[in-house]
């Protein structure tokens, strides 16, 4: 586990996932960013995910748990991780919509920066967004992270065409703190 002033992060387990995790994924508020939004979550789907990360030597795959009472709020993901280069890519969501806009992302994404950076030797960390997300995009840049590309018109979104940011943090610049 690791901890910062309001959540904690620790690896998902497949215990983890209940119906409140797999409704959280088949909600098109929550995964309106997320490509799980193109199919159907199960239980087992989401089961076989929880393993099949657990078992990839690049991927790391925590929950975002409250420190106050241990309820499960969204997941954070450091993936992609390339041993040779150092590098890896983060994905996020909070599921539980009550937990919006108050920094938990923010929090999350500082823990999974620093353990990347410390625990892991990174050397940077990247991480993409829909043009339309400006929530992440404001998030990742508190966070530390810059734009370093904008990818147009490179995917479909609520049937047309949507631009990407893509964003990273080097360890040099990486200061920790939610």
């Amino acid at each position: 586990m690791i901890f910062s002033e309001h959540i904690y992060i620790r690896e998902l387990d497949v215990s983890d996932v209940d119906q409140q995790y797999v409704d959280w994924l088949n909600d098109p508020e929550v995964n309106r960013y997320m490509e799980v939004r193109h199919s159907i979550n199960t239980y087992e789907s989401c089961c076989n995910f929880v393993e099949l990360v657990s078992g990839d030597s690049t991927a790391y795959l925590f929950g975002i748990f409250l420190k106050s009472d241990g309820r499960h709020i969204g997941n954070i993901k450091l993936g992609f991780i390339d041993w040779r280069y150092k590098t890896g890519q983060i994905s996020f969501f909070i599921g539980d919509k009550s937990f919006w806009g108050k920094g938990f992302a923010s929090e999350a994404i500082s823990l999974v920066s620093k353990f990347g950076f410390t625990e892991l030797g990174l050397e940077r960390i990247e991480a993409g967004c829909y043009e339309s997300n400006l929530s992440s995009l404001k998030t990742l840049m508190r966070c530390g992270y810059s734009v370093e590309g904008f990818f147009r018109k490179s995917f479909i979104l609520d049937g047309r065409r949507e631009s990407c940011f893509w964003l990273a943090i080097l360890k040099s610049e990486f200061v920790y703190g939610p």
